[in-house]
């Protein structure tokens, strides 16, 4: 029994979690980003899978911060099967960010920056609809992935400045 009610006096705050009666400081300075546009079909996808993971209720009115993001993808073979043809290849995605907080209209200043570096595997097959689908299926799954890391990566900068750390980043 002690065991259980251990962590509920410590002032332990999960870093994503939220209570009913308030949210915690992480996931609303989170909710205060506004995504910029990202070019491209892959662009849309991950500014998407950024704007639900950010800010699952919706996008705020007046945000406090931009977050622009650039993504890149290459894909390739890794290895061939018994004909000498693809069997397996590698799908790497990068994405570089920049927080600016724009609070002070005045001055735009940037608060961080980033690399999100994603590598999905998928398979090809003989007809070239089954290697489509694979390649779209990995495609996802690196997006998600980069959505995740860029949100973990701004999760952690905001919880460390809550805690009363001075992250250095100028640009």
């Amino acid at each position: 029994m002690i065991a259980v009610l251990g962590p509920v006096g410590c002032g332990f705050r999960p870093m994503y979690g939220d209570r009913a009666e308030q949210k915690s400081p992480t996931a609303s300075e989170l909710a205060q980003i506004r995504v910029g546009a990202i070019e491209d079909r892959i662009g849309q996808q991950l500014r998407n899978a950024l704007v639900q993971q950010l800010s699952p209720t919706g996008e705020v009115a007046r945000p406090r911060y931009s977050l622009s993001v650039k993504v890149s993808g290459s894909s390739g073979a890794v290895s061939t099967d018994q004909s000498g043809g693809a069997a397996l290849g590698n799908m790497t995605m990068t994405a570089q960010f920049s927080l600016v907080d724009i609070a002070d209209e005045s001055v735009s200043k940037t608060a961080f920056a980033g690399t999100a570096r994603s590598i999905t595997s998928y398979r090809y097959y003989g007809p070239r609809y089954g290697t489509i689908a694979t390649e779209r299926d990995a495609e996802d799954r690196a997006l998600s992935e980069l959505a995740g890391s860029i949100r973990n990566q701004l999760a952690a900068y905001f919880s460390s400045r809550a805690a009363g750390f001075k992250p250095e980043f100028a640009r």
